[in-house]
């Protein structure tokens, strides 16, 4: 197994498991940059109002902490696309919402918000050749992030094949376990906004939400 240190607080090391596989090509993913001067809140609210409103709003404080990240070493956030947000089923939105649940969905929300640094796309997808090679492959740079409920990995996703067999890497990054899909990246003020195709937490969160037995559901 690889191992060495990574001096920014937001990364990990990388893993054997990032390391493996064909070396990727380049990203195809779209960057922009929000208005200059926008705020996250305001863009958030008018690009993502369904996470804005329902989970980052759950984490006490957010705005302050990502206004304070923003003047320091700048902040990252992994937002579910807006169509992900809309196939949460009803069941799922309230127990979001429920007041009793708010101890879990603030962890939920957490997992996609690193507070105290900018992640950028190529960051992510950097490959770095100085550390022992996996099959010829260089390792990812760093195999994984550290948001504010815990550590998410990083990977490279794969597209084709069939029945999950045969897929081969397309250039994308992955974030977490269920490897929820980097689309595009916005950079908004000294902080970075990735769209992914999923949520980037771990399903054990949702069995919490399911102890809470809500009438009618």
């Amino acid at each position: 197994a690889l191992a060495y240190a990574v001096t920014v607080d937001a990364f990990v090391g990388p893993s054997t498991s990032a390391c493996t596989g064909r070396r990727i090509a380049p990203l195809h993913q779209e960057n922009a940059d929000a208005p200059e001067g926008e705020s996250i809140e305001t863009f958030l609210q008018q690009n993502y109002p369904l996470f804005e409103s329902l989970l980052l709003q759950k984490i006490p404080n957010i705005y302050s902490t990502l206004k304070e990240s923003d003047d320091s070493d700048g902040f990252t956030i992994f937002c579910p696309s807006n169509s992900v947000m809309e196939n949460v089923d009803d069941k799922r939105k309230v127990q979001i919402s429920d007041p009793r649940n708010d101890e879990v969905t603030e962890k939920l929300a957490g997992y996609h918000v690193i507070a105290n640094g900018k992640v950028t796309q190529e960051r992510l997808k950097r490959e770095d050749w100085t550390v022992p090679k996996v099959d010829g492959v260089a390792a990812l740079s760093i195999g994984g992030v550290l948001t504010l409920s815990g550590e998410l990995r990083v990977g490279r996703s794969k597209s084709g094949g069939f029945m999950g067999f045969g897929a081969k890497e397309d250039g994308g990054v992955v974030i977490g376990n269920n490897e929820a899909k980097v689309v595009k990246s916005t950079t908004v003020g000294n902080g970075v906004v990735h769209e992914v195709d999923g949520f980037t937490a771990p399903d054990l969160i949702w069995r919490y939400f399911d102890q809470l037995r809500l009438p009618g559901f």
